[in-house]
């Protein structure tokens, strides 16, 4: 993420439709199944890295994304991931960058890739939080 903060990609992007497609997916920002405001253990730390990064660059925006699989009901996995997202916007409030938060959305299955049918593990690629660079 850095590396883009400092890139002409992003300093030189006239908009935000420029930066639109580098979404950074979080590897380690779980939350219990079915819930959408309590983290998995270990979740914290790859989030406190972003807080670091927002404080080092304070002049950066971020957009947080909020994804579902396949299974289940889309109105429901929507509300999910958009509860989630908003999760995570607000926990960044309270580390004192949430005003760098410029939007959170829950896309639910939209992007999800990999079919209703295959195993949890599978499936669970498409279940994450995800953050963008914004202008």
């Amino acid at each position: 993420m850095i590396t883009f903060l400092k890139s002409d990609g992003y300093k030189n992007a006239a908009n935000d439709d420029a930066l639109k497609t580098k979404w950074y997916d979080f590897d380690h920002v779980n939350f219990k199944i079915n819930s959408s405001n309590a983290l998995e253990a270990g979740s914290e730390g790859q989030l406190q890295n972003l807080v670091a990064i927002l404080k080092a660059y304070p002049d950066a925006k971020i957009k947080i994304g909020g994804y579902t699989d396949k299974t289940g009901d889309e109105a429901k996995n929507k509300k999910l991931s958009s509860d989630r997202a908003h999760f995570i916007k607000d926990w960044l409030t309270k580390q004192g960058v949430g005003a760098q938060v410029i939007a959170a959305d829950g896309y639910g299955s939209e992007f999800a890739k990999v079919d209703a049918s295959a195993s949890n593990e599978e499936r669970a690629v498409d279940r994450k939080m995800s953050v963008r660079f914004a202008k």
